[in-house]
């Protein structure tokens, strides 16, 4: 698909990219009373799909749905906008969010919690009823009652699963063939559009096998089996080239022996807040903003090709995410001191 063939829907996206909120806007909403909330949010390009909610008051799961909805919506109009190959790929991203359902539900059933109340309305398109699976009675009944290319993946990894209890094992699996589908895609792209998506997804990637480092590392994970969850579909970062990270006697040192002085100078940033918390959260939100500002920079210019696209789709949901984070922080009168901290700008 030639630069001619992107005008449509470039022309499309280039309108919606104008409707994004920027950063005084979000500032608003984080900074609003919880009673202001809802009003200056319905003053966005959300106002239709919250007023289908018929909200009077912050109802943080009901407001995740019609974002979620949107986020979809604008899914559907790159993928009616475009066609062969490139439709094919956008198709193969939009299952990111149907995997990210069947992940939900997964934890619910693992850990006997409620059911996820809120999930990517995506079932219509693909024809498989991810959220009638939290009706099933047990982890195995309801991988037995999925589709392929779910339950062959899964199914083959629940023996493990049950012997150690890891969630991450089965969510893994599910990123690998996911991963590998959409790599797949993409090598059926012409040559530049094949370049702007590997410098975007397969940085994407790279980010996901960095965290199974790191998870693996954080758990006490031995070296042998870390390889079995290490991603082979990479930009950057491929088994042989973290292999020194991975015997690395401790995570400081797993880091800054990263190949990628990009990754490694981010994940030292955070260093000191993932000792003062404990946590791995640091860590994966540098990322996450290292990641979406690589996105920002493929938008510079507004270039007429795949990458606007793309990410305009991410950047979109990027916003919908941080909103829904917000609403949930005025539901539960957390302070703007509070909710800035969680909130990517």
């Amino acid at each position: 698909m030639g630069v001619s063939k992107y005008a449509y829907v470039y022309a499309r996206i280039r309108a919606r990219m104008c409707e994004l909120l920027g950063e005084r806007k979000l500032k608003e909403l984080v900074d609003a009373r919880s009673t202001d909330f809802l009003p200056l949010l319905m003053d966005s390009a959300y106002k239709e799909k919250l007023a289908k909610e018929g909200l009077v008051a912050v109802n943080a799961s009901r407001i995740e749905n019609a974002l979620n909805e949107e986020l979809i919506d604008q899914y559907m109009m790159v993928i009616r906008s475009t066609d062969g190959v490139i439709r094919d790929f956008f198709v193969e991203l939009l299952r990111q969010l149907e995997v990210k359902n069947l992940k939900a539900v997964i934890r619910a059933k693992a850990t006997g919690n409620t059911a996820p109340a809120t999930f990517f309305p995506v079932e219509k398109f693909f024809r498989r009823h991810i959220s009638k699976l939290t009706e099933t009675d047990s982890l195995e009944s309801l991988i037995k009652r999925l589709d392929n290319p779910y339950r062959q993946v899964l199914d083959e990894l629940l023996p493990e699963y049950e012997k150690s209890k890891r969630l991450f094992v089965l969510e893994n699996a599910l990123d690998a063939e996911l991963f590998g589908a959409i790599w797949h895609k993409t090598e059926r792209l012409r040559a530049v559009d094949k370049g702007i998506v590997r410098n975007i997804i397969g940085t994407e990637f790279d980010i996901v096998n960095v965290m199974t480092l790191l998870r693996c590392k954080s758990g006490g994970i031995a070296e042998a089996e870390l390889t079995k969850y290490f991603l082979p579909y990479a930009y950057t970062l491929d088994f042989d080239a973290v292999n020194d990270s991975i015997y690395a006697e401790n995570m400081n040192s797993a880091i800054q022996l990263l190949p990628t002085p990009a990754y490694k100078d981010v994940l030292s940033d955070a260093y000191s807040a993932y000792e003062a918390e404990g946590s791995l959260v640091p860590f994966e939100n540098a990322l996450r903003h290292y990641f979406f500002m690589l996105v920002k920079n493929t938008l510079r210019g507004y270039p007429i090709n795949i990458g606007a696209a793309i990410g305009y789709l991410y950047l979109k949901e990027l916003e919908i995410k941080n909103l829904s984070t917000i609403a949930v922080c005025k539901e539960n009168d957390l302070s703007a001191e509070a909710t800035l901290k969680i909130v990517m700008m």
